[in-house]
């Protein structure tokens, strides 16, 4: 629909508040105008439903779960929301004017971002969805086309239409299926259960835009865009463009895995990162050792050799986290420690002389154990005879059945001087 067919909205006054100036912008459901507030005199943003859908049930229920989203949200990454109207003849939301330009016309203009540049815009969005995740809001719909580039080398992000909301009613995202399938999480396309990591995943998708000036997975066809977030593996984005630092590819590629436990935990965990690369563009990220959970951090180091991998079909998903690093390559350990290699603990290989030891001490203690027992079974043997020995001649005695003399014989003198007097 042209820009004309919204002028005759130019001059009327909303809610007796705020006159139109001229039409910004002209989306699926809503129409943006200019607008002057007659209370402050401050130039601010409508955005109005469209006349055909404003008794769309669904479309204002989105409109009153974007003015619940931002009114939660107080970020100078995220647009301001000022008022909201949808009881009256018009359903409307009133944000604050932002001098500039979306994303998408900046990229359209640039073909391939600068990799630097891009990191600076990632780092605002990911600013803006780390205040919006701490209040429990997800987002849902990542694109250039919410991203405002504001005078001063800043982003906005707007659009929160769709956002997943506490204790607020689930919306669909049907009718926005066409604009938002390039960027739409595999969990998201299978209805699962979603959270803060499906914004991460569109946000990898955008900075692979950004960075190789084409889409990860692109047709003209939604559900094969769909199935391809499910199960494709994109293109290198460092084959797409090579002068882009090996760990920008890493994060990208991290961002984007398709399963929600390989990829980033949070918005701050990619910051770190960014920060880190930004530093030193040659950083590599490797994970020395694996953490207790699955992080991103975790996963990130199978990811510079992932689509060699993947290219070659001979190793499968499971060994490509084992992938060993290259010697160029900077360790790093949680929490994104970055050290070099001469300080990195190298652990000495074990070999198998503590394990035959301890088997030798414990067969030489089982013999050391029986030799003693043998000569305790012999010592009770010869106790016992000589026992009965004696008793044999005591019994002989008292029975009369033998003589002094012949105890004699077999008792030395000194014995028999102490034997009993009715003995003799």
């Amino acid at each position: 629909m042209k820009t004309d067919a919204f002028n005759k909205y130019i001059g009327q006054v909303f809610d007796r508040r705020y006159q139109i100036i001229r039409t910004i912008g002209i989306g699926g459901m809503a129409v943006v105008f200019e607008a002057i507030d007659l209370q402050t005199g401050n130039h601010v943003a409508i955005k109005m439903l469209k006349d055909t859908i404003e008794n769309d049930r669904q479309a204002i229920l989105r409109f009153i779960n974007e003015s619940r989203a931002i009114s939660m949200l107080h970020h100078q990454n995220i647009v301001k929301i000022i008022d909201v109207s949808v009881d009256g003849p018009h359903k409307f939301i009133v944000m604050e004017y932002i001098e500039g330009i979306t994303l998408r016309e900046y990229m359209n203009h640039k073909k391939v971002v600068d990799w630097r540049e891009a990191v600076e815009f990632a780092e605002g969005i990911l600013q803006a969805l780390a205040h919006a995740h701490s209040k429990s809001i997800v987002h849902r719909d990542i694109k250039p086309q919410n991203i405002m580039l504001v005078e001063g080398g800043y982003v906005k992000v707007t659009d929160f239409g769709i956002a997943k909301i506490p204790k607020a009613e689930t919306l669909t995202m049907v009718d926005k299926a066409i604009g938002t399938v390039y960027y739409i999480s595999p969990e998201q396309a299978l209805g699962k259960k979603i959270d803060n990591r499906s914004d991460l995943y569109s946000l990898g998708v955008l900075m692979y835009e950004m960075v190789t000036g084409q889409l990860p997975f692109n047709s003209e066809i939604a559900m094969a865009v769909l199935y391809s977030h499910m199960h494709d593996i994109p293109a290198s984005p460092k084959e797409l463009n090579p002068s882009i630092p090996r760990g920008l590819e890493q994060i990208i590629l991290c961002l984007m895995e398709k399963n929600p436990e390989k990829r980033y935990s949070s918005a701050s965990q990619v910051i770190r990162h960014l920060e880190l690369l930004k530093a030193d563009p040659t950083t590599v990220f490797v994970q020395t050792r694996p953490p207790r959970t699955p992080t991103a951090e975790h996963d990130i180091n199978g990811t510079r050799t992932r689509q060699e991998l993947y290219a070659t079909d001979r190793i499968n998903a499971a060994v490509i986290s084992q992938a060993k690093p290259q010697p160029a390559t900077r360790p790093m350990e949680p929490p994104l420690a970055v050290r070099s290699p001469a300080h990195t603990p190298v652990r000495p290989a074990q070999s198998s002389a503590p394990h035959t030891t301890t088997t030798t001490r414990r067969a030489r203690g089982k013999r050391e154990n029986a030799s003693f027992a043998v000569v305790i079974v012999i010592f009770i043997l010869f106790l016992a005879l000589a026992l009965v020995g004696l008793g044999f001649l005591f019994g002989m005695a008292i029975s009369g059945g033998a003589s002094l003399k012949t105890i004699g014989t077999v008792l030395p003198p000194e014995t028999l001087s102490k034997l009993p007097e009715f003995l003799i």
